[in-house]
This record gives C-alpha cells, sequence and structure tokens, in this order.
C-alpha cells in the first residue's frame, strides 16, 4: 500500500471488533491508513474509539428475518459506504457480509467477506436456511475473496458452488494475542479441581450437557468444581435460560461467574477449559485463550472445535450432545497427574504459536489485501 487508504470492519456487535480484530485493525493503523468500525453500539463501542478506531453506528437486527429491517440496514449501509469513500471493506459474519457485500458491488468498492462460522444458517433445509445460503451465493459472487475459519466451512461452501474455489481462502482462526493470553499461576492454592466453561449461554455451546455431567462428577468427586462464565438472558430461545442456570446454582453443581470483560484471571484459576459444542463454530475464541494460557481443553468432535484438539495431547475429545462421554472425558483429565495436565497445557499454547497466533494472521491480512489496494 503506497499512500494512506481508509479501510472499514463492519460486524454484527463492537464487542466482536475489539476482541477478535483490534489487532487487525490497529495494524493496519500503524501503516498510516485510516481505520473505520462500522456495528451496532455497545459498550466496546467507546473502546474502540480509544483505540484511535472511529466508529460508525448502525442499527442491525442480527438474528431477525424481518425484510423491512434488512432493506433498512442495506440502505443505511449504501449511505456510509457512499460518503465515506472507502477504498477497502472487510465484512464479518452473515448480515454484514451478505448486505455489505451487496453494497460494494453497487458502489464499486473492493470487499473480502469473512464467515466466522456458520451458525444455525446450514443447521438444516427450512425456508429461511435456504433463502439465507441463496443470499450468500448471491452477495458474494462480486467480492475480491471469501475467508474461512476452517475447512469444514469452506468445503461447503465450494461443494455447493456458493463460492468457486479460487475466490475462496482459509484463515485458520482470527489469532489470539499470546503476549496478553500468557500463562499465569492459579490465585487458589487448595485441592480443588475446577473445571471452565465460557462461552455465550446457547444450548449449542453444550451448556447444558456441562450441567448433566456436571451433576454426575460433582457427586462422585466433591473436590471438582464445574465455573460458568458469560451472559445469561432470556432474550431468544437459543439461549439457556437464567431460570435453568440459577436451577443448577441452587442444587450446587454449577458455580455462576456471571460475565466479564476480562476473562485471564478465570483461566488461571482453572485446571482446564470446556467447551461441548455442537454450534457450526468458525474457530472457538475460548479454546485459544486456554491454550495460550497453556489449560488443556476439553471439546467435541465438531467444526471449528477440531481445529484445535490433538487428542490425548492437548486435551480430550469428546462427542457432541453426549453428557456422558463428555462426564468421562472430564473425569479422565481429573484423574491425570498435575504433571501430565501442564505438559497438555503446554502443548496447547506450542499450536497456538506455531498456527492461531495473532501474529500470523496480521501477516495474512495484509498480503492478501496488497492486491487490490
Amino acid at each position: 500500500m503506497q499512500s494512506k487508504k481508509k479501510i472499514a470492519f463492519v460486524g454484527n456487535t463492537s464487542f466482536s471488533l475489539y476482541n477478535f480484530r483490534l489487532g487487525v485493525m490497529k495494524s493496519f493503523m500503524e501503516q498510516g491508513n485510516e481505520v473505520v468500525a462500522i456495528a451496532p453500539y455497545d459498550e466496546y463501542s467507546e473502546l474502540l474509539e480509544k483505540e484511535g478506531i472511529r466508529c460508525i453506528v448502525v442499527e442491525m437486527d442480527c438474528k431477525g428475518t424481518s425484510v423491512i429491517r434488512d432493506a433498512k440496514l442495506i440502505k443505511k449501509l449504501h449511505s456510509i459506504y457512499k460518503s465515506e469513500k472507502f477504498d477497502f471493506v472487510f465484512h464479518y459474519t452473515i448480515k454484514p457480509v451478505i448486505y455489505g457485500s451487496i453494497v460494494c458491488r453497487l458502489l464499486g468498492i473492493p470487499c473480502i467477506a469473512v464467515t466466522t462460522g456458520l451458525g444455525y444458517a446450514f443447521r438444516d433445509k427450512s425456508l429461511i436456511n435456504r433463502i439465507a445460503q441463496w443470499l450468500y451465493k448471491v452477495s458474494l459472487k462480486s467480492t475480491q475473496e471469501v475467508w474461512f475459519l476452517n475447512r469444514d466451512d469452506y468445503s461447503i461452501f465450494i461443494e455447493q458452488h456458493i463460492v468457486p474455489e479460487k475466490q475462496a481462502y482459509i484463515l485458520y482462526g482470527e489469532g489470539i494475542d499470546s503476549d496478553h493470553f500468557l500463562p499465569q499461576q492459579s490465585n487458589f492454592q487448595d485441592d480443588k479441581f475446577r473445571v471452565l466453561l465460557f462461552s455465550r449461554l446457547l444450548k449449542d455451546k453444550g451448556v447444558v450437557e456441562y450441567a448433566m455431567a456436571a451433576k454426575v462428577l460433582s457427586q462422585k468427586y466433591p473436590n471438582i468444581e464445574f465455573r460458568m462464565l458469560g451472559k445469561a438472558n432470556n432474550d431468544t430461545p437459543e439461549n439457556v435460560p437464567m431460570e435453568d442456570i440459577e436451577k443448577w446454582q441452587e442444587e450446587g453443581y454449577i458455580s455462576y461467574l456471571g460475565e466479564s470483560i476480562d476473562v485471564r484471571s478465570f483461566i488461571a484459576d482453572s485446571d482446564c477449559v470446556v467447551l461441548p459444542s455442537y454450534y457450526r463454530e468458525g474457530i472457538p475464541r475460548c479454546l485459544m485463550e486456554a491454550m495460550s494460557m497453556e489449560r488443556p481443553i476439553v471439546t467435541t468432535n465438531n467444526v471449528g472445535c477440531i481445529e484445535l484438539i490433538d487428542d490425548g495431547v492437548n486435551g480430550y475429545m469428546c462427542e457432541p450432545r453426549s453428557a456422558e462421554d463428555l462426564a468421562d472425558k472430564i473425569e479422565k483429565m481429573y484423574r491425570l497427574s498435575a504433571e501430565e495436565r501442564v505438559a497438555m497445557g503446554k502443548a496447547g499454547r506450542a499450536m497456538i504459536l506455531a498456527k492461531f497466533d495473532e501474529r500470523i494472521v496480521i501477516q495474512q491480512y495484509h498480503q492478501r489485501i496488497s492486491q487490490y489496494l
């Protein structure tokens, strides 16, 4: 890039832009470019502004199917892109990817679409999902590239002829700042074994299976503490109801920790981190953070998760939707010696440094975009 460019990063939350892409955005700023974040307002919008990234707020019904609301989003994005005259745009998550790519096509702005995980759009053959898949195909025709965070999602788009192979690229994860997520000692010095699940508390993340496994194992091993960290609400049917979490806590087999902007102390205080997901993940951020901090993991043989687990080396792999198999793998982790778990944790960090470190991802961003500017 020979001169200063204006580059937009568009997502469905300011939270995700700040937590997953801040390093990438700052790397473009360090080269003298202007970086703009476009997303709905949340508490992270102000944090982006403090980093020198101008935020443009848009209203976005992330999971809604209202044609009127989506038409308003397209109109708003068209107005923003036209007035800002961006040199390049990165789109993340389904609605920015689909509608933002359409707007870029209309205005002749080069862009890259990053599919951060297919979520519910490819879960079944419902009418809404078929429409979503058709919209992907239509909107992505003129994007410069379409990036995927794992090979499974890449293969689906190629096999279903949504994008041609020459347009597709695999970016293994969005990178983790391994200098920020450094190994730390636990604040606890006792004989308890602490298991941590931290995630969006969705049913498809395996939260219910985690609670079921916790109920069985906490009765068998009183010194195991099952902890849960993440935002709980009753906004959609996909969320685990807060009433259920409160019930698990009252019955004594789940310790709910609320939510936190900085999860490092919670990871440090865990003996292993669990994500029993059967959601169509991209690459689970929570597992990368745990691995970077040298904590062994237990996760499923599931899209995205499988990219991070070397079974028996940096953790254990269990079957999706099976509380019984999850309990078996957590018990297996519990029965290891402390030295064996430390070795697993070190193997996980080695994997992060070799393949998923933020510096590697940033380098890929700059290499790929250079041909279009």
